[in-house]
């Protein structure tokens, strides 16, 4: 027997633990905002800059869905949506955060290479690479949310059980199969800080690869745990539903402060514009006038 006590403490709670996670996702709808606003409305050459504008897009689109769907559980028994409603926005809340943690994969692999490989990387590195990589990335995610709605739900017709077990036994090798190649990718850049000519702390572009590298280890991770562990019925906690949608939020909003962290100068933060911050983030010193190219130094800075 639970006492009326301890189902109040639970419910409290709960409230809070909802409550900081919608104040969590409009704070990071309004930084991934200014980040997509800002990445969009100029022309960088970085092509690092391709990951942070499809990054930002992810983030937005999840966060979102995050804010809505958080909604029914913060006002239990005063709201609830439709069935066909809470699917969509589950659906698309996987999908959205397989983008960004494919995205966020494909640029540490490709940071790793520009920094084992500099020459090759600056000369032979093929011109549109980044921008097939994040189409790419859509394209499959997207295929493999279709897959997982026509045979999880009804939105296509009538649901198979096995099939619908076998793709999210796919999704979670996937998710495995990226957490492996991004933290693989994030110990070499550590190692060669470590072990290179010139010991030296990572600034510029390899620092914030390394830092949103392990803000999902620490913050993302548990919601790709939660999602696949519910679909294939595993016991997890009842207090990680919640603890999984805080730490989601949290993960796509601090994306920004990261940016801007990395990207302003101290004793000058909040008054330099936020497209210097992004360019500075991006390893871009100085900022671009028209007709000018970017340097390289984001693809290759933690070289000695």
């Amino acid at each position: 027997m639970v006492s009326p006590d301890a189902i109040q403490e639970d419910v409290t709670f709960n409230l809070i633990i909802l409550s900081l996670t919608e104040l969590l996702s409009l704070g990071g709808l309004l930084g991934n905002g200014a980040v997509l606003w800002q990445l969009s409305s100029n022309v960088y050459r970085n092509p690092f800059a391709i990951y942070l504008l499809d990054v930002a897009c992810a983030d937005l689109i999840f966060l979102s869905c995050h804010m809505v769907a958080v909604i029914p559980d913060l006002l239990r028994g005063q709201l609830d949506f439709p069935s066909f409603i809470q699917t969509s926005l589950a659906t698309l809340r996987f999908f959205c955060y397989i983008v960004g943690l494919s995205l966020l994969a494909a640029v540490s692999v490709e940071q790793c290479l520009a920094t084992f490989f500099p020459a090759w990387y600056l000369c032979r590195r093929p011109r549109h690479l980044t921008t097939c990589v994040c189409a790419l990335t859509w394209a499959l995610c997207l295929l493999l949310h279709l897959l997982l709605s026509g045979a999880c739900t009804q939105f296509f017709g009538e649901p198979s059980r096995h099939l619908c077990r076998t793709l999210w036994l796919v999704a979670g090798a996937l998710l495995a199969v990226l957490c492996c190649a991004m933290g693989g990718a994030s110990l070499l850049l550590l190692l060669r800080l470590e072990r290179g000519p010139q010991r030296h702390q990572p600034r510029g572009f390899p620092a914030l690869i390394l830092l949103a590298v392990l803000l999902f280890l620490f913050c993302g991770l548990p919601f790709g745990i939660y999602w696949l562990s519910r679909n294939l019925h595993w016991h997890i906690p009842h207090y990680f539903y919640h603890f999984s949608f805080l730490m989601a939020g949290m993960h796509s909003a601090a994306k920004p402060v990261i940016y801007f962290c990395l990207g302003s100068t101290r004793g000058r933060r909040m008054r330099e514009p936020l497209r210097l911050v992004l360019q500075r983030a991006l390893g871009d010193e100085a900022e671009l006038g028209p007709g000018r190219e970017t340097s390289h130094r984001g693809l290759v800075d933690i070289i000695a």
